[in-house]
């Protein structure tokens, strides 16, 4: 095996015995920092401490120890280059040929105290420097900063002995994204005490590059917030060759969080708005088309399908397909997107919305679980999901009609005259007068469900939730 040296020193201990311990039972020189030592030990692998490899003491309260040249210098020299070699033979400087490495969460830190003499203290200088010299000479050393890459590393040095340049470019990769998130939740924590401006980080990871944007005259590249979840993150591209565009991936976003609150549903959508919801399968002859339209279901969808609807006008489809479903997208070049088992649907913590160089960031919004008939349900988070301003308005497992982005003056004076909507249900996000209430009842609406924020109601047929739920976009 090629690995003959490793320097430790890790906060999450989680599984570093394992691979520590696979190293030790090669030959392979441990030297880890103090509190690493101490847990290595512990787990009987020898390791030797920062302070007796080097024979220079811990000093300035902690503040230098692991940035030493016996400990540097053996991770930064290029072990092929003979005036390296001959500078580290003079100055007693062994190489290491992996180091394995990560950091204390400074949000920690913060959490415990945001005082500057406690924030100051708590900053590490050595890890992120390690980590950076690691990267730089990944040509010599493998650096580790992710523990789920422990079982990867092994399997590696059992196959062949050593650790690919290939996966030593992704390591380093890795390693220099750890230490640049930590530094940058150090300048964002002491830029809340220091700076009249204050600083955040949103680090976005490139997915792919889209058709196009808004119009064909846009370039456009999918990004995504690297610690967040997200609906789209267990969709799959069911057909790569024809590419995806902004306004199928907003459908697609759609449909996911309705699907979120409500399985077994088939859905038209055009441009980010629902635009009519089945609760089972699509009805028979059914169809809404155009340039930006999808059509998904939760049910299987077959070739027949695929080919009525897109030669109806639907330019994209999601959700889950049969086999004759996926081979005529293939001949039709047809964009389909498929969507994972319903448990593994989840909402992220927090939710960014953009407009121009501008990002709102807010935490999300859950609808919890009302216990309400079918329709109701369906109404309700159809109002939540779609655009502000909207109408949902279900009768037997199917929208009557659904309305959404409009101004508040549309809502008020929308004309239902020309719907049947004899015995239906109705959510809206917004609380509506009560002449627009006597005109849904009037067309034959038995139940609405509305926020309850702006006004009180003395309706019978009103369901308060006593909560707002609008989205201004998604």
């Amino acid at each position: 095996m090629n690995i003959k040296r490793a320097f430790i020193s890790v906060h999450n201990k989680s599984g570093v015995e394992k691979i520590a311990g696979y190293l030790a039972s090669n030959g392979v020189e441990i030297v880890a920092t103090d509190h690493t030592a101490e847990y290595l030990i512990d787990h009987g692998i020898n390791a030797i401490k920062v302070a007796d490899y080097t024979g220079f003491p811990s000093i300035l309260d902690g503040r230098l120890k692991a940035i030493h040249p016996r400990i540097i210098g053996g991770i930064l020299a290029i072990q092929d280059l003979p005036s390296h070699m001959t500078e580290m033979k003079e100055h007693s400087i062994l190489p290491f040929d992996i180091i394995i490495l990560n950091l204390k969460p400074f949000e920690s830190a913060v959490k415990k105290s945001p005082d500057e003499l406690n924030l100051s203290k708590e900053i590490d200088v050595s890890g992120p420097a390690l980590l950076m010299a690691g990267a730089k000479n990944h040509r010599d050393i493998v650096v580790i900063s992710d523990p789920t890459d422990y079982d990867e590393v092994i399997e590696s040095l059992e196959e062949c002995g050593d650790v690919l340049l290939l996966k030593r470019r992704r390591y380093a990769l890795k390693a220099i994204y750890a230490a640049m998130l930590y530094n940058s939740s150090i300048h964002k924590a002491l830029s809340q005490i220091f700076a009249s401006e204050k600083y955040d980080y949103t680090v976005m990871e490139h997915v792919m590059q889209l058709l196009y944007g808004d119009n064909p005259s846009q370039k456009a590249y999918l990004l995504k917030l690297s610690k967040e979840p997200g609906l789209l993150d267990e969709v799959q591209i069911g057909n790569p060759a024809v590419g995806l565009k902004k306004s199928q991936l907003r459908n697609m976003n759609v449909f996911m969080e309705l699907y979120y609150y409500s399985d077994n549903i088939s859905v038209f959508l055009d441009k980010g708005k629902i635009t009519k919801v089945f609760a089972g399968k699509l009805r028979d002859g059914y169809s809404e088309g155009g340039p930006d339209t999808m059509f998904a279901s939760t049910f299987a969808i077959d070739g027949d399908t695929i080919k009525k609807l897109h030669e109806g006008g639907v330019e994209a489809f999601g959700g889950v397909f049969d086999r004759d479903a996926i081979l005529a997208a293939r001949e039709r070049d047809i964009m389909i997107l498929t969507a994972p088992a319903h448990e593994a649907v989840s909402l992220s913590e927090e939710t960014y919305s953009g407009f121009g160089n501008y990002f709102v960031r807010e935490l999300s919004y859950k609808m919890k679980d009302y216990d309400l008939e079918n329709d109701d349900k369906l109404a309700l988070f159809c109002s939540r999901v779609n655009r502000a301003n909207n109408l949902s308005i279900f009768r037997e497992g199917e929208s009557a009609l659904l309305k959404s982005g409009l101004s508040y003056t549309e809502l008020m004076n929308y004309d239902f005259e020309d719907h049947d909507l004899q015995d239906s249900v109705m959510a809206s996000d917004n609380d509506l007068t009560d002449e627009v209430l006597a005109r849904l009842k009037a067309a034959g609406v038995r139940r609405m469900i509305l926020p309850g924020t702006r006004r009180t109601y003395s309706h019978k047929s009103v369901l308060v939730l006593g909560i707002d739920f609008t989205r201004l976009n998604n």
